[in-house]
C-alpha cells in the first residue's frame, strides 16, 4: 500500500495550517517545537546579524537551512521550499511495502524491518507473527521511536515541553523589554505582570515588609532562571541541536 507522494515523517508533532477556506488557530503551529526553535533563532542576535547581512557571518551555513527569520509570518517561512521538512523531517527512505527481489540488500533496520515470510506456514500465523515483530520494533510508541532514532537534519534531544518554552521565551522578552526603561523594572515585577506565581504568593499590601522581601526574592530568582534558560535555548538555536526543556531542567537542577 503506497503512501501519499508527500508523506514525511516528524519526530515530533509538526505544525498544522489548515487550508485557505479553513485555516487553523495559532495554537495549530505554536504547539509545536519547530515552532518555538524558529521563535528562539529570532532572538538570536549573532544570526540576526547574519540575516542583516544577506547570510555572509560565521552562522552563513545555517542560515543556507533556515534562511532569514526576521519576519513574524512563521508559516511562509516554514512551506517556502519545503523548508520545515528538509529542515526537521526524516530522510525519505521506503514509501511502500514491497517484496525485496532475490539478492537485493535490504535496508538500514533503523529506516526499514525486513521479513522473511516462510510461504509454507498458515497466513494467519504469518500476520500475527508480523504484528508482534512491528510491535517490539516500536516499543515505547511510534514518536519517542523516531525521536530516538531519528536521522532528521536538525534534532531536537530529548522530549520538548512547549509551555515550558513559551513561558521561558516570554520572560525574555520582558527582560529584554525593561532595558529600555527607565527606571528598570525589576525581575520581581516582570514575574507579578506575567503570573509567574500564584496570586498568594505575590507582594500584598497586608505583608509585612519581611514576607515581602522573601516573595521579591523568591520572584527574582524564578525569573533569573527563566531568563538563563532562555538565553541556552537562544544559543541553540543557531546549531544541529534544540535540546528538550526537560532535559535542560535536568542540568540545571544538577548544577
Amino acid at each position: 500500500m503506497k503512501k501519499k507522494a508527500d508523506s514525511r515523517h516528524f519526530p515530533y508533532q509538526h505544525p498544522t495550517f489548515g487550508t485557505a477556506k479553513r485555516p487553523k488557530p495559532a495554537f495549530a503551529w505554536e504547539s509545536s517545537v519547530y515552532y518555538w526553535w524558529w521563535a528562539y533563532l529570532k532572538r538570536n542576535k549573532e544570526y540576526l546579524a547574519c540575516c542583516e547581512n544577506g547570510g555572509v557571518g560565521p552562522l552563513s551555513g545555517h542560515y543556507r537551512d533556515f534562511g532569514d527569520v526576521r519576519g513574524n509570518d512563521f508559516k511562509s517561512w516554514w512551506s517556502e521550499n519545503d523548508r520545515g521538512a528538509k529542515l526537521f523531517a526524516e530522510p525519505k527512505t521506503e514509501e511502500s511495502v514491497r517484496v525485496l527481489n532475490e539478492g537485493e540488500r535490504a535496508v538500514s533496520p533503523s529506516q526499514a524491518l525486513t521479513l522473511s515470510l516462510p510461504l509454507n506456514l498458515p497466513k494467519k500465523f504469518l500476520l500475527e507473527r508480523c504484528k508482534e515483530l512491528l510491535a517490539d520494533v516500536r516499543k515505547g510508541g511510534v514518536g519517542k521511536l523516531y525521536a530516538r532514532a531519528s536521522n532528521a537534519a536538525y534534532k531536537v534531544t530529548g522530549q520538548p515541553n512547549v509551555i515550558a518554552l513559551r513561558r521561558a521565551l516570554l520572560v525574555y522578552d520582558a527582560v529584554e523589554a525593561s532595558k529600555l526603561s527607565k527606571p528598570k523594572k525589576p525581575y520581581w515585577k516582570i514575574a507579578t505582570e506575567l503570573n509567574l506565581v500564584d496570586e498568594k504568593d505575590k507582594v500584598q499590601p497586608t505583608d509585612s515588609a519581611r514576607e515581602a522581601e522573601d516573595k521579591r526574592n523568591v520572584m527574582k530568582a524564578i525569573v533569573g532562571r527563566l531568563k538563563k534558560r532562555a538565553d541556552v535555548l537562544i544559543e541553540q538555536s543557531a546549531g544541529r541541536n534544540f535540546i528538550g526543556t526537560k532535559q535542560l531542567i535536568k542540568r540545571e537542577l544538577s548544577d
